[in-house]
C-alpha cells in the first residue's frame, strides 16, 4: 500500500472543514450506527447518490461488510471515485494493545474494501470490554461471548464483560501514528474522550496530533467548554447524534427531545425551515 498520498482529497469547498493537516472533512457525514444488514447498504447508496460525501462506520457496528459492497457497486458503477469520499473507522476497546491496533484497522479496510481511510479514531478510552490477549474483530462476532472465542465483546466465565487494566490509551495512540505513516489513514482521531484524556495525548502524541474528537452533541449537550478546549487546539469537534438521542436506552416517558422542542420549532417556523435544519445550522454555525 502506498505511503506517499496526497493529504489533499477531492471532498473540498464550503461543504467541508480543512484538519489541521490539510485533509479536507466533509461537514455531514452518514453514520452507520444502528443501521441494520440487509438496510445499511441501500442507506449508503442513496445517500452517495444524493450528494453525501462522509461515511462513518464502526467495526463494532457489525455492518462493516455490507457497506463495503455498497461501496465497490459506487466505485464500479462510476457514481463515486474512492478519492471523492471521506470514510471514517473506529478501533474497538477489544483492540487497545499497541500489538493489536494495526490488525483493527487491517480487518475494517478488508471489509469496506479500501486500501485506507481518512480518519481512524479511538472509539472510547477505556480497554473494556477487552481481554487484552488477542485481536478481537468482527469476523469472531461483534456480540457478547466467552473471552475464548475472540468475540469483540468477550466475557469471563461470570458472564461479564472482560477488563484489560494493562493497556492505556496514550500507548494506542503511539501505535496508531504509526498508521498514519504506512498509509492506512490519512488522520487520526478520538471519540468519547474528554478534555483530561485528549490533554493526556497531546502531551505525549509524538508525530500526529488527533485532528477529530466524535462525541455525542446538541442543543441540550452542547460541550461548551469542550468546544473551546478543541478549537484552541486546532481538533475538530464532530458531532454524532446531532438531532439528539431519542432511542437512547435510558430515555423516560416524557423527558424532553431535541426535534419536539417548542423553542427550536419557533425558530423553525419563522424561518420556514424543519426543526432538523435549524439544529444542523446551529452545529453548522459553533464549529
Amino acid at each position: 500500500m502506498s505511503t506517499r498520498r496526497s493529504k489533499r482529497s477531492k471532498v473540498e469547498g464550503p461543504k467541508a472543514v480543512e484538519l489541521y493537516n490539510g485533509v479536507h472533512m466533509p461537514y455531514l457525514s452518514l453514520g452507520t450506527w444502528k443501521s441494520p444488514k440487509g438496510q445499511v447498504a441501500i442507506a449508503v447508496k442513496e445517500a452517495i447518490t444524493a450528494g453525501y460525501r462522509g461515511i462513518d462506520c464502526a467495526n463494532d457496528y457489525g455492518n462493516e461488510a455490507e457497506i463495503g459492497q455498497a461501496l465497490k457497486e459506487l466505485f464500479d458503477a462510476g457514481t463515486v471515485k474512492r478519492e471523492e469520499l471521506f470514510i471514517q473507522a473506529k478501533l474497538w476497546n477489544s483492540n487497545h494493545r499497541k500489538e493489536h491496533v494495526k490488525a483493527d484497522l487491517v480487518a475494517t479496510l478488508k471489509d469496506l474494501q479500501v486500501d485506507y481511510v481518512d480518519s481512524f479514531v479511538i472509539h472510547w478510552p477505556q480497554a473494556c470490554p477487552s481481554s487484552g490477549k488477542a485481536p478481537a474483530v468482527c469476523a469472531n462476532g461483534p456480540g457478547p461471548a466467552p473471552a475464548a472465542e475472540g468475540s469483540m465483546f468477550p466475557l469471563d466465565e461470570q458472564g461479564r464483560y472482560c477488563n484489560d487494566l494493562e493497556s492505556h490509551f496514550v500507548e494506542t495512540w503511539l501505535a496508531m501514528e504509526e498508521l498514519v505513516d504506512e498509509g492506512l489513514c490519512k488522520t487520526i482521531g478520538l471519540s468519547n474522550f474528554n478534555i483530561a484524556q485528549i490533554r493526556e495525548i497531546l502531551e505525549h502524541a509524538k508525530k500526529h496530533k488527533p485532528a477529530v474528537l466524535q462525541n455525542e452533541c446538541h442543543p441540550y449537550l452542547q460541550l461548551k467548554d469542550l468546544l473551546d478546549f478543541c478549537q484552541a487546539n486546532k481538533i475538530q469537534l464532530q458531532a454524532y447524534m446531532p438531532l439528539g438521542s431519542y432511542d437512547r436506552p435510558f430515555v423516560k416517558p416524557g423527558d424532553p427531545e431535541v426535534l419536539q422542542d417548542v423553542n427550536i420549532k419557533a425558530i423553525a417556523d419563522k424561518h420556514k425551515k424543519s426543526v432538523a435544519q435549524v439544529v444542523l445550522r446551529w452545529h453548522y454555525q459553533r464549529g
